[in-house]
């Protein structure tokens, strides 16, 4: 399976915690509700901060990524 990165927008996010309650290893409560990853592996030229997704966390961050709706869960295939 390909390696994934995520992060979240932050400003569609609702707050409905499906993702940190789903996969907590990767996304967090920021203190109001809001999601964010847990760790900030890569920072993109915007200032966006994605997490590399860990092995075998794959399959769950794809189903947050579908699930979430507000579409702010978004997921990559990283770049070798």
């Amino acid at each position: 399976m390909a390696k994934l990165k995520t992060m979240v927008d932050q400003e569609t996010c609702t707050a409905c915690e499906l993702c940190y309650d789903r996969v907590p290893e990767v996304y967090k409560n920021r203190g109001d509700g809001i999601a964010d990853v847990v760790k900030c592996d890569i920072k993109d030229e915007e200032d966006h901060c994605w997490m590399i997704v860990p092995e075998g966390l794959e399959d769950e961050v794809r189903e947050v990524e579908e699930e979430c709706p507000s579409g702010s869960i978004i997921v990559e295939e990283l770049e070798e």
